[in-house]
């Protein structure tokens, strides 16, 4: 038992030591949702968003992510948008950041609801609608009736392989 004792101490003072760690934890209605409860949803989650979306990811780092828009529902009129991963640098090689954090992928194309963070800077959460832009999402059909005159990046040209190896662009 006194064995015991010393040992059982130095595991509570351990477990004490460290820091607390949070999961993102999404709170979501089970069940099926009539097509009028959906679009509620995407109406409430665009006016409570700073910036709403679809884009191409054209560039990703540790800190931000790049977007070409495709269509901007919500915010300014840009061709392309940079926001925060929603990682934060606190010193040199130390970096803070969430599992609410929403991960993209260059390459992928996405529908972004962005809101604004503590650090004044745009981010995309996990527990919005933010995710992988497909024609299937109701969200598109409900944003355009939310922003009718929504702003539509031009179409870029599309370079034969050719072209892109040599840096020509095609304008037909």
């Amino acid at each position: 038992m006194r064995s015991v004792l010393p040992l059982l101490f130095i595991a509570i003072i351990s477990l004490g030591s460290f820091q607390t760690a949070f999961a993102c934890s999404c709170v979501f209605e089970p069940g099926k949702r009539s097509s009028a409860e959906i679009n509620t949803a995407i109406a409430k989650e665009f006016n409570e968003s700073a910036s709403v979306f679809s884009g191409e990811v054209v560039a990703l780092d540790i800190l931000t992510v790049k977007f070409r828009v495709i269509t901007m529902w919500k915010g300014d009129a840009l061709e392309e948008f940079t926001m925060s991963t929603g990682t934060v640098k606190l010193g040199e090689d130390l970096y803070r950041s969430s599992s609410c954090d929403y991960s993209f992928k260059v390459g992928e194309k996405y529908l972004v609801y962005a809101r604004w963070a503590e650090n004044n800077q745009l981010i995309a959460l996990s527990c919005t609608r933010t995710r992988v832009l497909s024609n299937e999402l109701p969200d598109l059909n409900e944003l355009q009736i939310l922003n009718p005159d929504a702003y539509r990046a031009p179409a870029r040209p599309q370079l034969s392989r050719l072209d892109r190896t040599l840096g020509r662009r095609r304008y037909a």
